[in-house]
């Protein structure tokens, strides 16, 4: 233990730890503004400046080193002045009219004062006012005005992204959004530019956001103590009154958030500790407060859809199922609560119902993703998944628990953005990945195999060589890799409560479909085909179907309802109940609970989803003549409930491409299409209608689509496109 004496107290210290971490932990006061506790310290700002007995000069806190008998003072008159000195120098570039104005307690009330400057310099107007961290040093320090020419960079705001803009007239080059960017998400999409008084903080050639692979995650926003970089959705909202912690829903890692909210209204959801992805951080509250939601249960009646009370809802669900008893099949989302889960469960033993299942489908073997410290070299080989775009919160875990930055193979037909950036992309014909996995980890002589070539096997093997390794695939997406000795798989995907379900063994929502017996559904959260000879149709959700329905009951969502459910990991994760759901909205578990009292209990029960089910696996069609493209259908994780993400906010319609049909340009060219052409896709059994996505990420011959039950996209295919004129 090392000592150190800071203002007239001796205290301990670790070594490596810093002055200012000293201080911090003992609340000694020391003024930062470039300084955050998980990023590497910079000392840009120069206010955490100290005086360290021995030295002639002041030195910076955050990074001054603690070394045994220091000596050192944090509140002189000499550092006083420094830090006010320096403070109005940054000032001097950054609008700073209503910062030093003599009316500002009176302005939130007259703002008698906003037309002294442009509307653009007014701290009332700026989305920070009030969290601004400039705005409290200028309090703190009593700055009254700024003895040095202003000089206004004249940038234009930068609003063509999607999620938040940036407006770098107000930006104090502190470096935090840059280091965040690099130091936590690994994604180095921005950096300083320039030199001297030209110095400014962007991307390569000052490209969109867009079109340097940003993943949107908002850290750099939330690291920004100025408003450089703000929030578009939030942006002149009230400012949050409460913050309340729960947990996302929005994908299977079910990441901690912290919700802002005021007069039950969601403001914002910001991280709890570690950053979000684009999910997390930007979709739940225009999800939450979107305009096309519905809050009443609706029935159809004469033709015509009218809105009821709940006891009318809830007495025609009931005799709804109880009429259509051993022909009913019930469908859900696996992104419920454990309680409405088990809820339906109880609906389908009453009813006898043995059609009840999800999108998930059972599998050989599961092995938990845990997390441990990894002292070994290792290798990742991650199959027919993109880390980066869907799991970008678990690849900054995975980095974590790593001693070095582990080898990064990809097995993958698709040019995903971890194949982009990974050590080496093997570009494999579809449905052929066990074969090349086989290769890989066998004493067989390399040869080309499945469109890669044997010089890129030996590349592998080298890499692979003395190291440990573990597979990462999703089972939505490729049949499952068993486990073998010393090789660690781990199956992903964006699903919640994936390992209760399996463990389950409930049918998979395509067997329900072509299940000729069914002639009504009740639908918890999914979308699927409905055909005609579907009589009645019960739809539970957030947003209206795709199809038409009988009844529709609105449900809550995740931030509205209490509940649990299970992460990737295996995790059983409680939510907390943050704002009421809004008019007539009710929680998923209580629709069905309240159902379920309704219902004839005479029936005779079912054993429910505990039964024996054979295993699905992913099937490969071959292409034909009649039928020349391989079709590749993924899991989409920018959903929703029965909705994808990029359907109800328009953000993210620029960010992830579902919706429409990937297809190589070759081919598109042979096809005389254009981009956003809309065609035709055929298969033996199905066919639907979608625009096409010029694109070289997919080869020649293959053509690739999310997954989308209701327009029968749900497994890989050997299809034809039809042009539409």
């Amino acid at each position: 233990m090392l000592k150190i004496t800071i203002n007239g107290r001796e205290y301990g210290a670790k070594k490596g730890e810093t002055v200012l971490e000293v201080c911090r932990r003992e609340n000694i006061y020391i003024p930062t503004l470039c300084y955050q506790e998980d990023l590497t310290p910079y000392g840009g700002c120069r206010l955490c400046i100290v005086e360290v007995e021995g030295n002639p000069r002041p030195m910076t806190a955050c990074t001054l080193p603690v070394q045994d008998g220091m000596v050192v003072k944090t509140d002189t008159p000499l550092l006083k002045e420094l830090r006010k000195f320096t403070l109005q120098l940054i000032l001097s570039e950054h609008p700073y009219s209503c910062l030093i104005c003599d009316k500002t307690k009176e302005c939130a009330n007259y703002m008698e004062c906003i037309e002294k400057e442009p509307i653009t310099f007014g701290c009332k107007y700026c989305s920070k006012n009030g969290d601004c961290e400039l705005q409290k040093l200028v309090e703190e320090f009593g700055i009254k005005e700024v003895p040095y020419p202003f000089h206004y960079r004249k940038l234009p705001v930068e609003d063509y992204d999607p999620f938040f803009e940036r407006d770098y007239n107000l930006c104090v080059l502190c470096g935090r959004c840059v280091r965040t960017c690099a130091e936590l998400r690994h994604a180095f999409v921005i950096d300083f530019q320039h030199r001297g008084p030209k110095t400014l903080v962007g991307t390569p050639f000052n490209m969109p956001h867009l079109e340097v692979d940003c993943q949107f995650c908002g850290a750099c926003v939330d690291a920004c103590p100025t408003g450089a970089m703000r929030e578009r959705y939030a942006k002149y909202l009230e400012k949050g009154g409460e913050k309340t912690k729960t947990y996302c829903m929005l994908c299977s890692m079910g990441c901690p958030i912290n919700v802002e909210t005021k007069k039950n209204s969601v403001i914002r959801t910001v991280p709890e500790q570690e950053p979000l992805c684009v999910r997390g951080r930007f979709g739940i509250a225009p999800l939450v407060n979107h305009p096309k939601r519905i809050t009443s249960p609706l029935l159809r009646k004469d033709g015509r859809i009218v809105e009821i009370d709940w006891n009318e809802a809830l007495d025609t669900a009931a005799r709804i199922l109880n009429e259509n008893k051993g022909r009913t099949g019930i469908i859900f989302t696996p992104a419920l609560t454990l309680e409405a889960i088990n809820g339906l469960n109880t609906v389908a033993e009453i009813m006898g119902v043995e059609d009840f299942g999800t999108e998930v489908s059972a599998f050989d073997s599961f092995e938990k993703i845990c997390f441990e410290k990894k002292d070994k070299k290792s290798a990742l080989i991650v199959f027919n998944t993109d880390l980066i775009e869907d799991f970008s919160v678990f690849l900054l875990k995975l980095r974590k628990f790593f001693n070095e930055k582990p080898i990064i193979i990809v097995v993958d037909p698709i040019k995903t953005k971890l194949a982009e950036y990974a050590d080496l992309w093997l570009r494999v014909e579809p449905g052929r990945e066990f074969e090349v996995f086989n290769l890989l980890l066998s004493d067989q002589k390399c040869e080309d195999l499945a469109g890669i070539k044997k010089q890129d096997i030996i590349e592998a093997r080298k890499l692979l060589l003395r190291r440990e390794i573990c597979v990462i695939y999703n089972p939505k997406n490729m049949q499952s890799i068993p486990s073998k000795e010393g090789l660690k798989c781990y199956p992903l995907v964006g699903t919640l409560n994936y390992t209760f379900i399996t463990n389950a063994n409930m049918p998979h929502i395509n067997d329900i479909i072509k299940n000729d017996k069914i002639e009504c559904y009740y639908i918890v959260g999914a979308n699927i085909p409905v055909s005609e000879r579907i009589r009645k149709v019960i739809v539970q959700d957030c947003f209206l179907p795709d199809f038409e329905f009988d009844l529709f009951l609105p449900a809550a969502m995740f931030i509205e309802t209490e509940g649990s459910f299970v992460d990737l990991s295996g995790k059983e994760k409680k939510l907390q109940k943050v704002v009421e759901a809004p008019k007539n909205a009710k929680a998923d578990e209580w629709i069905i609970k309240n159902i379920t009292e309704r219902l004839d209990f005479e029936m005779a029960k079912s054993p429910g989803y505990h039964r024996p089910q054979e295993i699905r696996k992913q099937a490969h069609e071959k292409v034909s003549k009649d039928y020349p493209f391989s079709l590749m259908v993924r899991e989409n994780g920018y959903r929703f409930r029965n909705k994808s993400l990029s359907e109800i906010l328009r953000g993210f319609q620029r960010i992830h491409k579902d919706g429409c049909l990937w297809i190589n340009p070759a081919d598109a060219k042979s096809l005389n299409l254009a981009q956003n052409s809309r065609v035709k896709l055929v298969a033996k059994d199905f066919e639907t209608v979608m625009p096409i996505y010029v694109t070289d990420k997919v080869s020649r011959g293959v053509v690739f689509a999310y997954y989308e039950p209701a327009k029968g996209l749900i497994e890989n295919r050997a299809v034809r496109i039809e042009c539409i004129k």
